[in-house]
């Protein structure tokens, strides 16, 4: 029952806890100061620096998109760009 999403590249669903989590929204860096647990999985990620992931707006070209893993709550997130 977890609507799909657009995203502006290739599109991927997180897993946790061995299973799929719920899309919840795109959001940009303000959303995700909120949410640690999400913001620290885009921040750990190598591939996108810090300056990157501030510049993050949920009706920007460069987005983040926020899960939660069903099992244990944790909020998950990956970043995209036009």
């Amino acid at each position: 029952r977890t609507p799909g999403f657009d995203g502006w590249q290739q599109e991927h669903w997180l897993y946790h806890c061995g299973d799929a989590t719920a899309f919840l929204g795109r959001v940009g860096y303000r959303e995700l100061e909120q949410i640690p647990d999400a913001l620290n999985t885009l921040l750990d990620d190598d591939d996108q620096t810090e300056a990157f992931v501030r510049s993050l707006d949920v009706d920007g070209d460069a987005t983040a998109y926020l899960f939660r893993c069903l099992a244990c709550g944790t909020h998950l997130a990956y970043a995209d760009c036009a």
